[in-house]
């Protein structure tokens, strides 16, 4: 058991050196693995034990990402079954706010491109899924890049957002997102 609590303890100390070396950096390309094991404290075998390299570890922050909004979704759906009128846009927003830092950390490197298109896909594929869109042509072909544009926009809109590239509160992010998200879907 004590194994067991050390491993999550280097495990803790390896994401935690490294959130804070994203945040001073800006970009994963700047960070070494002695830096990170240098800030955590730890052996590089240990660092090694956890992870392949560098990448390995921001993939698992992405994941982590990914299933924080997967879990949004099922709990939006779960709700909306139960005849809750919560807009899954303002779940999702929600979730960010709760989230920020980790969604900042990620967002913010000069790294997260891949991230976002693995982002950008997720949503779309969820939204095709999970939500009867109104206002969008009837053209399938049409229909998705329609969603296409629409998830560019408010991700790249968040995007600049946790960079500081927008001029507004969270608040009003999620009303001008949801205000549009509303002309065009049935949520």
């Amino acid at each position: 058991m004590a194994e067991y609590r050390n491993s999550l303890r280097s495990k803790r100390l390896i994401r935690q050196a490294f959130a804070e070396l994203i945040q001073e950096k800006q970009s994963i390309d700047k960070i070494t693995v002695k830096e990170i094991i240098d800030r955590a404290d730890i052996s590089k075998s240990t660092f090694y034990s956890h992870y392949q390299d560098i990448y390995a570890l921001l993939e698992e922050f992405e994941d982590e990402i990914l299933d924080m909004l997967d879990n949004a979704f099922d709990e939006y759906n779960a709700a909306r079954k139960m005849a809750t009128d919560m807009p899954y846009i303002d779940h999702v927003l929600k979730n960010l706010k709760e989230n920020e830092s980790t969604y900042k950390m990620i967002l913010t490197s000069n790294y997260p491109v891949q991230f976002i298109d693995k982002l950008k896909s997720y949503i779309n594929g969820r939204i095709l899924k999970d939500i009867k869109l109104n206002g969008l042509s009837s053209n399938q072909k049409i229909k998705l890049m329609e969603i296409d544009m629409m998830t560019n926009a408010f991700v790249h809109l968040v995007v600049d957002y946790m960079r500081g590239k927008v001029d507004a509160t969270f608040a009003e992010l999620s009303s001008v997102i949801t205000s549009v998200l509303k002309r065009v879907a049935m949520i």
